[in-house]
């Protein structure tokens, strides 16, 4: 370990330097193409060869690189170093909690249901619709558990006595309180609401403490859809561990975030939650200091108690009590497999409110609740939770990135001292590095440069929202995410105005770039560096525009894919016919037939199929649609909802079966080549500054025809 040290400050000549790093990044190549160079403990040696190409980059960056001349120079390179740093800083972080990951599998329960505890369900809902909260209600009761152990409730934060007693509420609220309690009771829930609306989500759980008993607490958001098996894959690790706090799940979703939408990426490129759910929560496990996420977790009644219930000093409350439990040397675990299924943002602007209430209220926790200062935290859990909250500061570095070549090329600041060979050989092997390390810790659930658009995306909203936490940690106040929306057609988000204003200074830097290379023949090396910066940066604005084109979303249920095989019963006719459903939702399917099976338009038929546990389903349906597809036809099938009854079944069969997300996962694994990668943003970025600028335009012809006819009248009467 010395001599690796050793390594990193040595001096070496320019040519020696250019066999070290491209002989270490042929050395990445080659071991990433052997398969046991991807588990522990073989993985730790591939991280820290391409740590050692980082760090060398990051020695010479700090002392040949930083060369004074004038104050706001000095700012300029100041200021783009400490973003490096506060970069490679979270790389090496993020390294040690992917060291190791974790993969649990289930603990089976006793076969003695009388020693399974007791388990209570909560569903808090605030502003959400009933439609909405009665579809994850169902679904909770129809959970694989004793029915004499397991207890659902309906936390009704809508309906409180304060919001009934205000009069511009009162109507609304009296309407709520009655058609949610009356839902609860008809379908055997508990329905429980409280006096005033206060501590948020965090104030309606622990008021909820005081009406129940169970031992254990699953929490659901009301658009989180349990599937069947989410307590006989859980409950058991809290009989083998009686230090165990919790047990947390992975949020899937059955829309696709308003990014991946936007960007019609969702059906091939992994979800963008992945990284975290499939990345960063089996890392975090592994040092017990994977942290309770506000749904999808099953807590333990008792040791929530000892720390006061759920936390509500800042506004995310989920990871502030998973420190407190953590704190006090109790355990928890990250079980991997998707069982609930929700619903993502539908607009930009929703989905900017979500992040940036999760931005905020890690750097809250970070400085109101620090870390470092919690007494009962290993040191391995210290530094997970620095990560975590560490990560959310990323939008203040990606601006500096954005800004920086651009700050060079049209405000002539040099902010970046360095020569083609020093960037050939120090920074070039640097960037290719964190590259292949990204492709091989992540690369089944995130594809390359993918992670740089996510976070282009968020980083300028989220810079002055982090900002403001740091300057007034108790300012933010938390926000309820709306879901379930709907829109009749595509429009531009108005948040897209300061990535149009990027791109365009990308636009004017790359031909600036030009004209100084023949003008400053001095400076050609870092004309050639900040000039490659502004054209990725220009890729990475121009896909970004893409991500603020909202589409139309007009259906009311979501379709998500599906890999049944049904039996479909026809009109007049005994003998079923073979196929294939292959989506689902709650208002229909689609249905692969053979090209004989006789069928048009408005035909009702019936579908059955098993699911992967061998339930049977059988519901009957009406043909809406009939496409050939080579050689098969293609059925739109919409559901026939007869009663209430028939209604349980239909959400027992779209959402009971938690293997169809782990498939639908698994289906987009297959990650393409960087190249093809590139050519993907490329595409993304050139439709989405079309369609974009295209609206602009119009918005701009349609502001002056309103000033024509405006002045015409003037005009004649003149």
């Amino acid at each position: 370990m010395l001599l690796y040290f050793h390594i990193i400050g040595l001096l070496l000549p320019i040519y020696a330097q250019a066999i070290v790093s491209w002989g270490l990044i042929a050395i990445l190549i080659v071991f990433n193409r052997i398969k046991k160079f991807k588990y522990p403990p073989w993985r730790i040696h591939f991280m820290l060869i391409a740590s050692l190409i980082t760090l060398r980059y990051l020695y010479w960056r700090t002392f040949e690189t930083l060369i004074y001349t004038d104050v706001s120079d000095f700012i300029g390179m100041s200021l783009l170093y400490l973003a490096e740093l506060y970069g490679i800083t979270l790389h090496f972080l993020s390294l040690f909690v992917s060291l190791w990951p974790t993969e649990n599998e289930p603990v089976p329960l006793p076969a003695d249901t009388a020693l399974y505890p007791s388990v209570d369900i909560f569903i808090p809902t605030y502003n959400e619709p009933l439609e909405l909260v009665k579809v994850t209600v169902i679904a909770a009761l129809q959970v694989d558990y004793p029915k004499d152990k397991l207890h659902v409730y309906v936390l009704d934060d809508g309906g409180t006595m304060a919001r009934r007693s205000n009069p511009k509420l009162s109507t609304a609220a009296w309407e709520r309180h009655y058609e949610f309690r009356r839902m609860a009771r008809e379908f055997g829930a508990g329905y429980i609401t409280r006096e005033r609306n206060i501590h948020a989500k965090a104030g309606n759980l622990n008021h909820a403490f005081g009406y129940t008993n169970s031992d254990l607490i699953l929490i659901l958001d009301c658009d989180h859809v349990p599937a069947k098996d989410i307590l006989k894959n859980t409950v058991g690790y809290f009989i083998r561990d009686e230090k165990l706090a919790f047990v947390q799940t992975p949020h899937f979703f059955i829309n696709s975030s308003t990014v991946e939408k936007n960007l019609a990426v969702f059906a091939d490129a992994p979800a963008e939650n992945e990284m975290f759910y499939r990345g960063g929560q089996p890392g975090l496990d592994f040092w017990n200091a994977s942290f309770f996420c506000g749904s999808a977790a099953i807590m333990r009644r008792k040791y929530l108690v000892e720390v006061g219930g759920i936390s509500g000093e800042t506004i995310t409350e989920d990871a502030e009590t998973a420190l407190s439990l953590h704190g006090m040397g109790y355990n928890s675990i990250y079980y991997g497999r998707p069982m609930v299924c929700g619903l993502s943002p539908e607009t930009f602007d929703d989905f900017i409110l979500q992040r940036s209430r999760w931005a905020q209220g890690m750097v809250q926790i970070f400085i109101l609740k620090n870390p470092l200062f919690i007494k009962g935290l290993k040191f391995y859990q210290l530094i997970c939770y620095i990560n975590d909250c560490g990560f959310w500061f990323f939008g203040i570095s990606r601006v500096i990135f954005y800004v920086a070549p651009a700050a060079f090329l049209l405000l002539n600041l040099k902010i970046f001292f360095a020569s083609t060979s020093q960037v050939l050989i120090y920074a070039l092997p640097h960037l290719l590095s964190s590259l292949i390390l990204t492709e091989y810790i992540s690369g089944k659930y995130r594809w390359p440069f993918f992670s740089d658009l996510f976070e282009s995306v968020q980083s300028i909203y989220l810079f002055p929202a982090v900002l403001g936490v740091v300057l007034n940690p108790r300012s933010p106040s938390f926000k309820v995410t709306p879901k379930g929306q709907t829109s009749e057609s595509e429009s531009l988000s108005k948040m897209a105005i300061p990535f149009l204003i990027m791109t365009l200074i990308m636009f004017i830097a790359v031909p600036v770039a030009i004209i100084r290379w023949f003008e400053f023949p001095l400076y050609r090396d870092v004309i050639a560096v900040t000039s490659a910066w502004s054209v990725f940066n220009l890729i990475l604005a121009m896909a970004s525009l893409g991500a603020f084109f909202e589409r139309r979303q007009v259906r009311r249920h979501h379709r998500l894919w599906a890999n049944y095989k049904t039996s479909v019963y026809l009109p007049q006719s005994n003998e079923p016919v073979a196929g294939l459903i292959t989506d689902l939702s709650l208002s229909g399917a689609s249905v692969e037939l053979g090209l004989s099976a006789s069928l048009k338009q408005l035909d009702e038929v019936t579908i059955s199929f098993s699911d992967s546990y061998g339930n049977l389903y059988s519901v009957q349906a009406r043909v809406q649609r009939i496409f050939q597809k080579g050689t098969y036809i293609l059925c739109g099938c919409e559901f026939i909802v007869l009663n209430e009854e028939t209604f349980k079944t239909i959400v027992g069969l779209v959402y009971g079966d938690s293997q169809r997300w782990v498939d639908f996962w698994n289906k987009r694994r297959k990650t393409p080549n960087t190249l093809r990668i590139i050519f993907v943003l490329l595409t993304l970025g050139i439709t989405g500054t079309k369609k974009s600028f295209a609206v602009i335009f119009q918005m701009i012809f349609q502001l002056i025809k309103r000033q024509w006819k405006y002045l015409r009248p003037n005009r004649s009467t003149a």
